[in-house]
């Protein structure tokens, strides 16, 4: 049950959290353009290993993100559990 619930607020809660934090939105757009210079300065024939390795992080960064946000959902409701709270 707990994990239906933490798999319900990570749709859609951490993206709106991002998106209003000021130095996510600075980093992000600093990502862009670090990715656009790398295309220019790359020959063609690498812009597709490079767009799947990126591919590859952006993967392992978005869950790793989703796995800390649950797990501390989880030690949250134990606290909660432990003192009673819930």
């Amino acid at each position: 049950m707990l994990d239906e619930i933490t798999d319900c607020a990570v749709s859609g809660r951490l993206q709106e959290i991002f998106l209003k934090d000021g130095d996510y939105r600075k980093l992000s757009e600093t990502e862009k353009e670090a990715a656009v210079s790398c295309y220019r300065e790359l020959p063609e024939e690498y812009h597709d290993l490079v767009e799947s390795l990126m591919e590859c992080h952006s993967s392992c960064c978005g869950k790793l993100i989703e796995l800390a946000y649950k797990q501390g959902m989880k030690d949250c409701a134990r606290l909660l559990e432990e003192l009673n709270l819930k």
